[in-house]
């Protein structure tokens, strides 16, 4: 069995590995170059049509190795004309509504040849929504080739989930195009990971798309029992390239571009600019896919309640994300352009920031029941009775109203999740806390407790507790990693790891106009050293300060202590000036 999916794989692996810098070769002799375009992002002229070795190594193991059947003729079919249609593109760039009726026409083939949304069995709706994913997933996949590597990786990782998806399903004969086509993908990144060698082009960013929509078709979730996981798996362990689709499109739409234009409007852009370095982006990227295929695989050992309720949650870090990201400016301000998005592109600020509370409270509306639900499924080891469910039906509605009354009056809905604090956390758990209570109590008043759990209210305050405060942590936290990334000015020791230094960090990480990088801070308490403040360790004593000036090339010098001993501050003084390294007092950065 091993050795069945082995040779297959390392056939794959072995060829893309040698034919691609064949066909990179062969492209910079006839000239066939990426250059620098405004809209585009690679900054060095790059050979293309990589498509041409992932085609190569993907096809030749496929039709050696996959059993023929008509299914799998319709693939190579698809795949030959989706591949074809993508070179002349590479060449001469066809118009985009041109291109998307030749892949509708690719996704027609393949509903011709058998390959179909089998879990709906009605023709007249599975049929176009057949056409209507295979046509998405192409196009997900041909705009997420973005950047170095980013394509193909997560492609590589998605075809890797598929495979041990199906060999865990027993479904061997849809495991291996996936692997075959993990082993093109992996061969190629060889060459595509940036620095990049090769771009793949739209001839390899298509042909990827269709392979990936037409295998999740065929994949052996169509089995399954429960109709839920059939239309969810397949969206799932896509949703990197779908949710970077889908944000594009609203981005553009909000900001009156074309939705089919090239541009510096991605996820992986918008991450660049807030500091992320490319390789870090993409290989967060790669991270975002890998957690949702590991969900995807966990759905095979859990309850589907247990998925979905790990799925909404994937999906609401997802959408903060995305709100987070939504911010970043990307577009110009000026002409036409500046006017739409005074008009029109402030409409996401408009939905998710001036109305933000629309948002924070259907975001609540959906933990609070994915906690009461997880709170049952936890009770009773993953599985709910026909009793159980009617008494979660039949209780939700007040434990919903309940728990909305005490939160709007504790005032959960009034702050800025961005800049949230302990004693916000505090307050959520106070919050929490007695909606808890007052609900227990509701449900008491009411049905007696009769057939309800008693652990179940327990443990719901505990999950929805840390839903909660976990929500509002979440763009805090996602602020924190791109500050923390985006340091990257002069270099500056603090003096003075108290109140006032951390209040000093704080607002170095959160005013870029400072453009300050903070390596260490000194204070004379010797029980701080080797502490950290928010990351940053505390090095040494004023003794070590000479020292540490040189060692961290520190630029700068800031002294953060309020009410500094005169005879001290002479002596920081003296040894910044034998150093020729600048200092400034707290006061003289902060405005007054």
């Amino acid at each position: 069995m091993l050795k069945s999916y082995l040779i297959p794989f390392l056939l794959s692996f072995s060829l893309s590995i040698l034919i691609t810098p064949i066909v990179k070769r062969i492209a910079i002799l006839k000239g066939c170059i990426a250059k620098p375009r405004e809209d585009r992002w690679n900054k060095n002229p790059t050979a293309l049509f990589g498509g041409i070795a992932i085609f190569l190594s993907f096809i030749i193991p496929y039709v050696i190795f996959v059993k023929f059947n008509m299914e799998n003729l319709g693939i190579i079919l698809a795949g030959c004309f989706i591949f074809g249609v993508g070179i002349f593109d590479d060449i001469a760039r066809i118009k985009p509504y041109t291109k998307l009726l030749t892949q509708i026409v690719a996704a027609a083939l393949l509903l011709n040849f058998g390959i179909k949304i089998n879990a709906i069995p009605y023709p007249l709706i599975s049929a176009p929504l057949t056409i209507l994913w295979i046509v998405a997933i192409i196009n997900s996949f041909n705009l997420l080739d973005n950047m170095d590597g980013l394509s193909g990786g997560i492609a590589a990782i998605v075809g890797a989930v598929l495979f041990l998806f199906s060999i865990l399903n027993g479904n061997f004969e849809v495991g291996l195009p996936a692997l075959i086509l993990t082993g093109s993908l992996l061969g190629f990144l060889r060459y595509n990971f940036k620095p990049a060698q090769i771009f793949m082009g739209d001839s390899g960013s298509m042909f990827i798309g269709l392979m990936l929509g037409a295998i999740t078709l065929h994949g052996s979730w169509q089995e399954s029992t429960h109709l839920v996981m059939v239309l969810l798996i397949p969206i799932l362990i896509l949703a990197v390239p779908i949710f970077d689709t889908m944000f594009v499109a609203l981005m553009r739409s909000i900001n009156s571009r074309k939705v089919f234009q090239g541009g510096k409007d991605h996820l992986s852009h918008r991450m660049v600019v807030l500091g992320l370095s490319e390789r870090k982006t993409v290989l967060a990227l790669y991270s975002m896919s890998i957690v949702f295929g590991a969900i995807s695989i966990l759905s095979m050992f859990v309850s589907p309640a247990v998925t979905i309720v790990l799925i909404l949650l994937a999906v609401i870090s997802l959408i903060y994300f995305g709100a987070f990201l939504g911010k970043v400016k990307v577009y110009e301000d000026n002409g036409l352009n500046g006017a739409r998005k005074k008009n029109g592109g402030v409409v996401l600020n408009g939905v998710l920031m001036h109305k933000r509370r629309i948002l924070e409270v259907g975001v609540d509306f959906i933990l609070i029941c994915l906690a009461y639900i997880a709170a049952n499924l936890l009770r009773y080891e993953g599985i709910l009775s026909i009793n159980s469910q009617d008494l979660i039906v039949k209780s939700l509605p007040l434990i919903l109203i309940v728990k909305f009354i005490v939160f709007f009056g504790f005032g959960l809905y009034r702050g800025m999740w961005r800049y949230v604090s302990v004693l916000e956390l505090v307050n959520i758990f106070k919050a929490v806390s007695f909606a808890s209570i007052v609900s227990s109590l509701a449900v008491l008043f009411i049905w007696r407790f009769q057939g309800f759990s008693r652990t179940v209210f327990i443990i719901d305050w505990l999950l929805l507790f840390i839903f909660v405060s976990g929500s509002r942590v979440l763009e805090r936290v996602y602020k924190e990693i791109f500050d923390q990334a985006n340091l990257n000015g002069k270099k500056v020791l603090i003096y003075g790891a108290g109140d006032a230094g951390e209040f000093m960090l704080r607002e170095i990480r959160n005013n870029k106009i400072l453009h300050y990088d903070p390596v260490g801070f000194l204070d004379d308490d010797e029980e701080k050293i080797g502490r950290r403040i928010h990351g940053v360790a505390v090095l040494g004593t004023r003794k070590d300060m000479e020292k540490f000036l040189k060692t961290k090339e520190a630029n700068e010098l800031i002294i953060a202590i309020p009410g500094i001993d005169k005879y001290i501050l002479e002596e920081v003084i003296s040894i910044c000036n034998s150093l020729d390294i600048k200092y400034k007092k707290i006061s003289d950065i902060l405005p007054r």
